[in-house]
């Protein structure tokens, strides 16, 4: 155990030092993680997204929920379909447990929804899990706070 620590995790001043680096490494892996995905959003890669995903991996965003490599590739590729989202991750905070994370952060997306500009802004709610060596998102909720066209703004 540890000192707690208000800043939203434990204290690790008694951990060794391989355990501090394993858990600095994990959070780079992670962030990393979530930077690739906005990168394979912004290049509607939906196979490369749907590989960021556990196999038994979920994805929510306004009450819908797509569970299981099938129905993420369901989302990835179909929410393409006339629409160009280009997120941006931003205040990501991780706490790491061993194989398992949560992380939550920020995100602005500037989208075109068939020829309209659009703001959307919200907050990602993640779980990750250490499957074979590598950080995949086991759970992704999606908590909008405004998707509306550019020109209405969202005030």
């Amino acid at each position: 155990g540890g000192t707690p620590d208000y800043s939203g995790g434990t204290a690790m001043a008694d951990a060794t030092i391989e355990q501090r680096l394993a858990v600095l490494e994990a959070k780079d892996e992670i962030r990393e993680l979530t930077a690739r995905y906005c990168l394979a959003v912004a290049e509607g890669e939906a196979e490369t997204i749907v590989a960021m995903f556990t196999s038994d991996g979920v994805f929510t965003m306004r009450d819908r929920e797509f569970a299981g490599t099938d129905q993420l590739r369901v989302m990835y590729t179909g929410a393409a379909d006339g629409v160009s989202p280009k997120p941006f991750i931003q205040n990501h905070v991780i706490e790491v447990d061993g194989d398992e994370a949560t992380g939550r952060c920020g995100v602005e997306i500037r989208m075109v929804n068939k020829g309209e500009a659009y703001t959307v802004a919200g907050h990602y709610f993640d779980r990750y899990r250490k499957v074979d060596g590598r950080w995949l998102f086991s759970r992704r909720d999606f908590k909008v706070y405004h998707w509306v066209p550019l020109s209405k703004g969202w005030a």
